[in-house]
């Protein structure tokens, strides 16, 4: 709760100091590989859209919504759900968009929820000590960079690392035996996530 509330004060304090300078509007539809680290070999590969309200300059905002399934084994799959936001500031001056390349540095924040669900059919003995489901909270930070086809279209390509704040949720599997579980203590779970999307400018706002 607290970044959201952050992030509302950074983002209207920047959007009144940034009358004179009208932002652009783009939406757009984006392709994630989700790379895990927390004791999983899990790659998900999803699809999301997002849109862009540009403030300043250099200074531009992503608000996405991502779907990224996953697999963790023969008898068990995992879907997450990310919504959130991305501050994105360009290391040069983007001259109208007409550089064909433009690097930038995000940072922000999402809501995640994960789901762990068995293969229906297999002859298994499935125990749920929680929830098979879990929402956390996450911040991600990392560097991108625009392909400007034109002043409207651009294929963006970024990398950031997000990490999730919560309890983990788990499945172990012995035999026919799978178990669900959450750890008892909260932690960070990190992942890489590489978003390649391709968005059209509207106008200004």
């Amino acid at each position: 709760m607290r970044f959201i509330v952050l992030g509302i004060l950074l983002l209207s304090y920047v959007f009144l100091q940034g009358q004179d300078n009208p932002g652009k509007v783009s939406f757009g539809l984006r392709s994630t590989i989700s790379m895990f680290n927390h004791g999983e070999n899990t790659v998900g590969r999803g699809v999301g859209g997002q849109f862009r309200v540009q403030l300043l300059d250099r200074l531009n905002t992503e608000w996405f919504a991502d779907y990224l399934p996953g697999t963790l084994s023969a008898n068990a799959n995992r879907r997450d759900y990310h919504i959130g936001w991305s501050v994105m500031y360009y290391l040069k001056d983007h001259d109208q968009f007409k550089r064909s390349f433009l690097p930038y540095v995000l940072a922000g924040h999402c809501f995640d929820y994960t789901r762990i669900n068995v293969r229906d059919g297999g002859n298994f003995n499935v125990s749920y000590q929680d929830p098979n489901f879990r929402w956390t909270s996450a911040i991600q930070a990392g560097l991108g960079s625009h392909y400007n086809i034109s002043q409207r279209l651009d294929l963006s390509l970024s990398a950031q690392y997000m990490m999730h704040f919560g309890k983990h949720l788990h499945l172990e599997e012995s035999g026919n035996d799978i178990t669900i579980y959450r750890e008892d203590h909260g932690g960070i779970e990190g992942h890489l996530l590489v978003t390649l999307s391709m968005n059209y400018k509207f106008g200004s706002r």
